[in-house]
């Protein structure tokens, strides 16, 4: 495999978020270990946690000759391994203090360096990427070294004097430099030329892509509004037989409402007639009841009298009799008052 085609190799940092050291000292014994998972902790136990932590380091911006200056950011992130922890107890209560204060000159001093190494030719930018990957790799390897798990990150700008801001002096010196600066400007000006054609090609596009976008949207407008226009005549059409069902429908409503009118009339005059002959016939009844009641309280009344011409003739009978009777036993003691001796056949004479 080319070496220029090979991938760059990966630093893995390795950190861990529960990293926690136990310090365990009880008389004259010490004893220094990883805290387990399982851990029950003791009254001569102290637990220390191993931060992961941010240190951004800052680098003084380099000039090289009047026209450009390098500018460089440094970024560190980095956790103290359990061997750094032991080998520095007496400051357990602040490692990342520690290794701050310690390496710092020496991480600026190397990077430093390798900015240095940054020449004012045609391929400072290209060169400036190169050295970026390397002042990461001697950061990860100086703290590596010292037991220090750590991620490096370097940005470098190169920021370029403008010719407004140079006097004729400066631009009539340094021939070398002033070379670099004019082909570093001339690329720079291809490559905005490129972006701004990159740009306006990208701005044809979208704009060629607008353009089909709204013929595409007219004419599905055109569609619309045609299919609006047939769902229109539809309605329009559907509206019409709705009106002339409706009007069907009205008429044989008023139709049938006349034809049950008549018959709600011829109804009631049946009934009318119903009750006149009802009416009639009640009193037809009531004048036969009263002819009847007449007639039977004629009969009545003649058998009243016939009862009472019958209880007179009784009376009358019954008062001849009584007269007779008496009449009878008068003569009788009349006859025995005059003989007693007399032939009865005599007496009934």
């Amino acid at each position: 495999m080319d070496e220029y085609n090979a991938p760059e190799p990966r630093w893995e940092a390795g950190f861990e978020g529960d990293r926690r050291i136990v310090v365990s000292k009880l008389g004259p014994f010490l004893k220094v270990y990883a805290r387990p998972k399982q851990y029950t902790r003791r009254f001569f136990h102290q637990v220390h946690e191993l931060n992961i932590e941010d240190w951004p380091i800052p680098v003084e911006p380099l000039r090289l000759g009047p026209f450009c200056t390098v500018e460089s950011r440094l970024s560190v992130r980095f956790q103290p391994t359990l061997k750094f922890a032991r080998e520095h107890l007496e400051h357990i209560a602040d490692l990342g203090g520690l290794i701050k204060s310690s390496y710092a000159t020496l991480l600026l001093d190397a990077a430093e360096q390798e900015l240095r190494t940054l020449e004012p030719t045609g391929r400072m930018e290209e060169d400036a990427v190169q050295v970026e990957r390397r002042i990461e790799d001697i950061v990860h390897e100086l703290l590596a070294l010292r037991e220090i798990q750590c991620r490096a990150r370097c940005a470098i700008d190169i920021v370029f004097a403008s010719p407004d801001s140079l006097d004729e002096h400066t631009l009539s010196g340094d021939a070398k430099h002033k070379e670099v600066y004019l082909e570093l400007l001339r690329r720079r000006r291809e490559s905005a030329e490129r972006l701004a054609r990159e740009h306006y090609d990208r701005q044809l596009h979208e704009h060629q892509l607008k353009l089909e976008h709204e013929a595409k949207m007219l004419e599905l407008h055109k569609q619309e509004a045609e299919l609006r226009r047939q769902k229109q005549a539809h309605e329009t059409e559907q509206v019409r037989t709705d009106l002339s069902a409706d009007e069907l429908r009205y008429t044989e409503q008023i139709d049938s409402e006349v034809r049950l009118r008549e018959e709600r009339i011829r109804h009631e005059a049946r009934l009318r007639q119903m009750e006149l002959e009802a009416d009639l016939a009640e009193k037809n009844l009531r004048t036969e009841a009263l002819t009847d009641v007449e007639h039977h309280l004629r009969r009545e009344i003649e058998l009243l009298a016939l009862e009472r011409q019958r209880l007179m003739l009784e009376e009358e009978i019954h008062d001849v009799k009584v007269a007779r009777a008496k009449g009878w036993v008068s003569n009788a003691k009349r006859r025995l008052s005059l003989g007693e001796g007399e032939d009865p056949e005599t007496a009934r004479r």
